[in-house]
């Protein structure tokens, strides 16, 4: 029999104050077995050379894994537990879990005709957490991520709405990317622009030990103005006292506009054409301005919010107006809008949807070389509309094939 040696596993050692019988096999008082917070009733642990056993039948048939065998002959006990192909034998001390093997410190008894096996072992081999209550005479097995799910799925939420750096582990390589004096949550921008459906689904998520997950996490957003869905991957860490992101990845991203979208601009061209026609005015300044390089002008159409949000954010000495400076300055950036059309309008917030060109000759990027279908977000201040930022609509990928998530 070949067995590959992975690793010399620390026996759970349990020691309790009630003397054993001489065949180890009972105490004064049965130690009870709790899974998941459900007592197994005629399952009753037992102690020897201060490592607890349970017998291998009773246990496997109450957690309802019906493919164990035993074969008294050889000793042989095999099955699948959650997935895994196990086999040992009794009075060996090693345990077989599909092309590795546990050594044991002790071999496997037999007591009163029953082959038991390691309590701690089985554990680790059935992704369960052991926890011995001595003074109660209880032990309480807790499946990796039991009763997790809502605090798992609040955080990955969370997290994309805000991509707050107080979400991710303290060894999170995003957290130098991050100014951490900033608090994301606290100024999270609140939208007038109505969310139509807003879903997070879990597609998978394997606990790998009780304070870690890995998990593919599908975002669905729909608004007036656009439907996106993106799928991210997390590996999740207990840190703490709550579940943190210890790496994250975005694994595809699609950005449509609604179905309704040119019902909702005929809409607005007929009922507010006046308020319209002043946004893509002030829209075409703005551009204007910035492509003959008007410091004051494109500072002046430039939203409030965003200035402040920058100068808050952005690390270091350097203001918005500082880095408008060095763009003008070092570049020759220039942009063209066409087919322009306001899809949203409210009372300090519109979205225009357009074509927008962009070029730097410095960058030796031409006319044309660069045109992309976008949403530029606008809010209203100082009696008229300013830009805010754009958001490309040609950016969709898909590397979920790409990445291999769960082993």
């Amino acid at each position: 029999m070949v067995r590959k040696f992975i690793g010399l596993l620390v026996v759970f050692c349990l020691l309790v104050t009630t003397p054993l019988v001489a065949n180890a096999a009972s105490v004064s008082k049965s130690i009870q077995l709790v899974v998941n917070n459900k007592q197994i009733a005629g399952v009753h642990p037992v102690v020897k050379s201060g490592v607890m056993y349970v017998p291998f039948r009773k246990l496997f048939d109450a957690m309802g894994y019906k493919s164990a065998k035993y074969d008294p002959g050889t000793g042989e006990v095999s099955g699948n537990v959650n997935g895994a192909d196990i086999r040992f034998w009794s009075g060996d001390n090693v345990m077989e879990v599909d092309d590795g093997s546990y050594y044991l410190d002790h071999e496997i008894p037999v007591f009163n005709g029953q082959v038991y096996i390691p309590l701690r072992q089985f554990g680790q081999i059935a992704k369960y957490s052991v926890y011995y209550d001595q003074p109660k005479l209880t032990v309480n097995l807790k499946s990796y991520g039991y009763g997790q799910e809502t605090a798992v799925k609040e955080l990955v939420t969370k997290y994309y709405e805000t991509f707050s750096p107080k979400l991710l582990t303290s060894d999170n390589l995003t957290l130098g990317y991050m100014n951490l004096d900033y608090d994301y949550e606290a100024n999270q921008a609140v939208s007038e622009i109505p969310v139509r459906d807003f879903k997070v689904n879990i597609d998978r998520i394997e606990y790998t030990s009780d304070h870690e997950a890995t998990l593919q996490v599908t975002y669905i957003k729909r608004t007036e103005e656009l439907n996106r869905e993106d799928v991210f991957g997390y590996n999740l860490r207990y840190e703490a006292g709550q579940w943190r992101i210890a790496h994250e990845g975005m694994m595809y991203s699609n950005m449509e506009s609604p179905e309704d979208i040119d019902q909702k601009v005929e809409a607005i061209m007929k009922n507010r054409f006046n308020e319209q026609s002043a946004v893509l005015s002030d829209l075409r300044t703005y551009y204007t301005a910035y492509n003959a390089e008007d410091f004051k002008r494109t500072l002046q159409y430039t939203a409030p919010s965003f200035i402040k949000h920058w100068n808050d954010y952005v690390m270091g000495p350097e203001t918005w107006e500082d880095s408008l400076k060095a763009i003008f300055d070092h570049s020759e950036e220039r942009y063209k809008l066409s087919d322009e059309r306001v899809i949203f309008l409210g009372k300090k917030e519109a979205v225009v949807q357009g074509m927008l060109s962009w070029s730097d000759v410095t960058e030796d990027i031409k006319d044309g070389d660069d045109i992309f279908e976008a949403l530029i977000y606008l809010e209203y201040a100082n009696g008229h509309w300013n830009y805010k930022e754009d958001i490309s609509l040609d950016q969709d990928f898909d590397r979920r094939d790409e990445v291999v998530l769960f082993k």
